[in-house]
């Protein structure tokens, strides 16, 4: 061991000793020094994301992400950017309903990434990753080459049925969806409004197998979750971290439930808190993260209150699973090694 190595090895265990005199368990609390992914792109030097998390919508990706945001070695600078699956898009290319908040250029992108640390990992959450594959997995591989194997990809999959009509209730709960869930399912009036929003192709969205493959075909460190998994947080963030390399050991406030989905008691409040403004972008920027952290717990909560849960016809819900989703569970089951019985109809069960 050179001398060097053993003096800062000395120093520091010195310096515990004193800390721990005080009641002070210091070093368990200094960050790992990581070396942010800053890859140069189109002439510029970009910090990159080595975190992903893909998709599907509605199925606990906010929630996932929320927590993730809480460790220190770690930045989301803001959900959504979509910079993978629609870079190199023309315009009219990407949904008309989202265009406008998507990051697509490579300069918006750097600019977003500037302010991350360089002992911290950076993490994408982007559901437009799965929903738009294809594209996401040609630009990953276009923009890192070799050093693909460095990134890591979470994937968290919803029952199929359940997640479909929770994006239903979703876009009813914001204004977008006024149509009745049988009538909204219908391949032509999907047809006729996919160009707006990806997600108003609720069953299309469920249907998992070709885009869970395709990413564990293209790359080497990928983690599945099941919505069920998340019922358990706690052992789901320790697993992780560990999986991301990050000390699982962090304080991670796992209670606030993110996102609700239903039909709004009052519209004007459910709209207002999800209405997007300037002001609230700015305050996303300059206020500190644990008095985000309480506003984000406040509006849950305000959320929870003014809406109602409603529960999809369970006729319906064995019907799509016979005649449209299982196929694809069955395809998944085997993909994943794990039994999604609770994802069929009982007489389907294997």
């Amino acid at each position: 061991m050179k001398a060097g190595l053993i003096k800062t090895y000395d120093f520091r265990y010195f310096v515990e000793l004193l800390l721990l005199a005080e009641g002070i368990h210091f070093f368990d609390r200094i960050t790992t020094d990581f070396l942010l992914m800053k890859l140069n792109y189109q002439g510029l030097d970009v910090n990159f994301p080595d975190i992903f998390i893909v998709g599907a919508a509605k199925s606990g990706t906010t929630s996932l992400a929320f927590y993730l945001k809480q460790h220190p070695d770690v930045a989301i600078p803001r959900k959504e950017p979509g910079f993978f699956a629609f870079h190199g898009s023309a315009p009219h290319e990407i949904p008309s309903g989202i265009r406008d908040r998507q990051v697509v250029e490579v300069k918006a992108f750097a600019e977003l990434n500037k302010s991350v640390k360089p002992n911290q990992k950076l993490c994408d959450s982007s559901v437009a990753y799965l929903t738009n594959y294809a594209q996401t997995i040609a630009n990953i591989k276009k923009i890192y080459g070799n050093r693909i194997d460095e990134l890591k990809f979470t994937i968290v999959l919803r029952n199929p049925v359940d997640r479909a009509f929770s994006h239903y209730l979703m876009f009813v709960k914001n204004g977008l969806e006024s149509l009745g869930f049988e009538e909204a399912i219908k391949p032509e009036v999907v047809a006729s409004r996919v160009s707006k929003q990806l997600g108003f192709d609720y069953l299309g969205n469920s249907l998992y197998y070709e885009r869970t493959k395709a990413f564990l075909d293209n790359f080497k460190h990928v983690k599945i979750y099941l919505t069920e998994d998340l019922k358990d947080s706690q052992a789901v963030m320790k697993d992780y971290l560990e999986f991301l390399d990050l000390n699982n050991q962090v304080n991670i406030n796992t209670d606030v439930k993110l996102n609700p989905s239903g039909i709004p008691k009052n519209k004007g409040i459910v709209r207002s808190l999800h209405k997007r403004s300037k002001l609230k972008d700015y305050l996303k920027r300059i206020l500190p993260d644990n008095i985000q952290y309480k506003l984000i717990s406040v509006k849950s909560q305000l959320l929870e209150r003014n809406i109602e849960r409603v529960n999809i016809d369970q006729e319906l819900k064995a019907r799509l699973v016979d005649e449209y989703f299982k196929e694809d569970i069955l395809a998944m089951q085997k993909l994943l090694g794990r039994d999604l019985g609770n994802w069929l109809n009982m007489r389907n069960k294997v």
